[in-house]
């Protein structure tokens, strides 16, 4: 048996054999119960609500995927973590810098922008103006040190460090796997 919902005037039972898992929402009074199903006709994962405690609904849902839809569900995690991962992620850690890296000046007025820096120092400073703690950073362009917002700098060069290759395949895989349900990862190690 795979779900059986009677919310919303629903009786059948649905998504046989597609069942990955099952988790609950709590609210601040009520409880919502859900079920992750592999569904043919989208070619994607889908979440299902199937019962829930605002209403006496009564419904049920058994962990019933066969193999075949564990693997379509990690084709389709896969698929996505890539394209999540090429045009966000890994441009996102590649920008990534920290102390001792070179930085490009992108914004702002204090320094020209293009100017080249090495970072000695990243943290927080309380802006009088907006009263917010804003994260800086602190460079040294030749002999004089520079104190930026944060986003004022970017990392020279960083396209050079874009992840390619295994590196790449790997961080996908994980991602792919990190979106499966825990109890399914054992199966693709």
């Amino acid at each position: 048996m795979a779900i059986r919902s009677y919310i919303y005037g629903d009786t059948g039972v649905q998504y046989v054999g597609c069942v990955i898992d099952t988790f609950e929402r709590n609210g601040y009074e009520d409880s919502d119960f859900y079920a992750m199903c592999w569904d043919e006709e989208q070619g994607r994962v889908v979440t299902i609500e199937y019962d829930t405690t605002r209403c006496p609904a009564g419904g049920t849902a058994e962990i019933d995927a066969t193999e075949d839809t564990i693997r379509k569900a990690y084709r389709y995690y896969k698929a996505t973590a890539k394209v999540l991962f090429d045009e966000i992620e890994n441009e996102r850690l590649a920008k990534k810098f920290s102390k001792g890296d070179e930085v490009v000046v992108i914004k702002g007025r204090k320094v020209a922008k293009g100017t080249v820096g090495k970072v000695f120092w990243i943290g927080d400073c309380y802006n009088r103006f907006t009263y917010r703690n804003e994260l800086r950073v602190g460079i040294q362009v030749g002999e004089e040190k520079v104190f930026l917002p944060f986003d004022y700098v970017i990392k020279h060069n960083w396209e050079s460090f874009m992840m390619t290759g295994k590196a790449r395949k790997q961080a996908i895989r994980n991602a792919a796997l990190n979106a499966m349900p825990y109890h399914y990862r054992k199966l693709f190690n």
